[in-house]
């Protein structure tokens, strides 16, 4: 029972400060032209909203006009209720407390009858604030990696491109340049048999720009050699990589493509090329 009465406490105070969150309106009745003679309040009062804690301000000189608050048949007829008292301040604020209709007109002489000074007003009940828009977390745009084979050896003779692989990951998105000078080499993308015997396939198109750009779109196992002579066989002008699933990089990453292959001088035949040290 007591839980019950802690949870309806609760909820009330919830409401309550919900409420008292949401800023109330002061409009000023009829605007700069004020609570006045010949002034059409019917129509300032159109596409307007009236909420519960919204005040009116009736604005007028004192002892010229006043307010009465009255019903629904003292508003078609102008009657002035016995009951109820005028106010007469020249700036009457009139909290709107509660829901419904709301009608309101001037007691003196005939202004409410030709003069024109009656107000009707719809009050609604009070708007809880909006939901706040839920964050919109943009998404992470993969980015990625430009790999030049051989780095700064570029596609070349008698350097070691499964060296120059290992510890390298490759994944879906990411680019392999074949760097090399145009005329010399080429660069044929073949099967696994192909690969081991140096063999350009039947009906493969060789590339041939001296810049061949390679997209990694597919995951799985990739082989590339060149088809020049025998610069595979004996050249060691073969690579084999694995590609991964697609994989997202932090925004903030600028080092070069290269910038993590770390390695030490060493020898492949007769010629001084750079392979991982051990």
């Amino acid at each position: 029972m007591e839980t019950n009465k802690l949870t309806i406490v609760t909820f009330i105070g919830l409401l309550a400060t919900l409420a008292t969150s949401v800023s109330a309106t002061d409009f000023i009745v009829g605007d700069d032209y004020g609570w006045t003679l010949n002034f059409d309040y019917q129509a300032w009062a159109k596409g307007k909203e009236f909420v519960v804690g919204d005040k009116l301000v009736f604005k007028y000189p004192i002892g010229k006009h006043n307010v009465f608050k009255v019903d629904g048949n003292g508003f078609q007829k102008c009657v002035v209720p016995t009951a109820n008292q005028s106010l007469a301040s020249g700036y009457d604020v009139i909290t709107l407390a509660t829901v419904g209709r709301k009608w309101y007109i001037c007691g003196v002489g005939k202004h409410c009858e030709t003069g024109g000074m009656k107000l009707v007003i719809d009050v609604l009940p009070q708007s809880l604030p909006p939901a706040p828009a839920p964050r919109v977390v943009p998404p992470v745009v993969p980015i990625g990696k430009m790999f030049i084979v051989g780095d700064d050896c570029g596609w070349t003779l008698n350097f070691d491109y499964q060296a120059w692989a290992l510890g390298k990951q490759f994944h879906v998105g990411d680019t392999l340049v074949f760097k090399y000078p145009k005329g010399t080499h080429n660069v044929y993308k073949v099967n696994g048999t192909d690969f081991q015997q140096c063999t350009i396939p039947l009906f493969g198109i060789p590339l041939t720009s001296g810049y061949d750009v390679v997209p990694l779109t597919t995951p799985g196992r990739k082989w590339y050699i060149c088809g020049v002579g025998k610069h595979c066989k004996t050249g060691g002008m073969k690579l084999v990589i694995d590609v991964l699933p697609q994989s997202t990089y932090p925004p903030t990453q600028s080092a070069s493509p290269w910038s993590s292959y770390k390695g030490s001088a060493r020898r492949l035949g007769n010629k001084r090329v750079v392979g991982l040290a051990a």
